[in-house]
């Protein structure tokens, strides 16, 4: 694909370039498993010109804490729209957050990589906003939490889903080996690292929230 050398003008036009480049830099993610893509590859896949890139998104590592961002929003969706229900439990909350975080496997690996090498490689304001726009949505998806499920301590909601999400990751991060270590594993006696990680989310994740929710002690005086 050509890449064009035409700057968007607009306020319009350029929140449609911006989301052009993050579409781009999505399908190459989606597309080429644990590589991360270069600039250039993103430019070229977006068809505009490298140096428009960096009109949009400083670095690299910018432009996929920005997806990984867009993926979180996604996640929080879905764990919202749990409280259209009726009925909820740790189970069905666990059962349910274990697939949407696994309908989208891309997500996790940059999430894993956005906690790891990529976070040395963003600036202090990215990494603010990302902070401060996550902080709001863990607010609000724990206040529906809480009002879910009033047995919990008021404030507890967010901190419930910064643990759940912890395991989530460590999990993945654990579990996302390399072919060498599949290979390894196979061997005698190695039974125990032979699993599943959406069958093994999924048993951890209802571990969790049936311990966080299930068992929550009472809410006392209002507190």
């Amino acid at each position: 694909m050509a890449a064009t050398r035409t700057r968007a003008v607009s306020d319009d036009e350029k929140q449609a370039r911006r989301g052009a480049i993050l579409a781009a830099a999505d399908a190459l993610v989606r597309g080429q498993g644990r590589a991360i893509a270069s600039v250039a590859a993103v430019a070229a896949h977006a068809g505009v010109a490298k140096g428009t890139v960096y009109l949009y998104f400083r670095t690299r590592e910018e432009i996929f804490l920005a997806l990984h961002g867009l993926w979180m929003g996604r996640m929080f969706q879905r764990f919202d729209a749990l409280f259209d229900r009726r009925r909820l439990d740790g189970a069905a909350i666990g059962r349910e957050m274990a697939a949407a975080m696994c309908s989208e496997p891309h997500g996790l690996m940059l999430a894993s990589i956005c906690h790891s090498v990529m976070e040395t490689h963003i600036e202090f304001e990215p990494a603010r906003d990302f902070k401060v726009e996550l902080a709001a949505r863990l607010r609000a998806s724990g206040r529906l939490l809480e009002r879910a499920f009033p047995r919990l301590k008021r404030g507890s909601g967010p901190r419930l889903l910064v643990r759940a999400y912890a395991l989530t990751l460590g999990l993945w991060q654990l579990m996302d080996t390399s072919a060498r270590w599949r290979e390894v594993e196979e061997l005698p006696g190695l039974e125990v690292f032979r699993a599943q990680y959406p069958q093994e989310l999924k048993a951890a994740l209802v571990a969790f929230w049936r311990g966080a929710l299930d068992r929550a002690p009472a809410r006392r005086g209002g507190a």
